[in-house]
């Protein structure tokens, strides 16, 4: 049972972490391209070719915000356009990078 509640906990904890950083990315996203606070933003709407439709310098600001916020640096090879595919798909890129 206690190996059971361990799975458990971990499991909230990594999706509570995981909603952090989805809520992180997002407010990144807000000030890179001047949205309100309140602007709506799903976890699963596209980045490129979506709504917004970022490009080559929206994608770059958008980079080297992530980079401030979270502490890390990213490799130039290893950000492409697949990990703009949705808010949740850059989300998790930033949780791979940072570990």
């Amino acid at each position: 049972m206690l190996c059971h509640l361990d799975l458990r906990n971990s499991f909230r904890k990594g999706f509570l972490e995981a909603e952090q950083t989805i809520d992180r990315v997002k407010r990144v996203i807000r000030q890179c391209l001047r949205l309100s606070p309140d602007a709506k933003l799903e976890d699963e709407m596209p980045l490129v070719g979506g709504e917004y439709d970022l490009d080559s310098l929206d994608i770059l600001l958008v980079v080297t915000s992530i980079e401030k916020e979270f502490g890390i640096k990213i490799d130039d090879k290893a950000v492409g356009r697949q990990a703009f595919a949705s808010i949740a798909v850059l989300a998790n890129f930033v949780d791979s990078q940072a570990k």
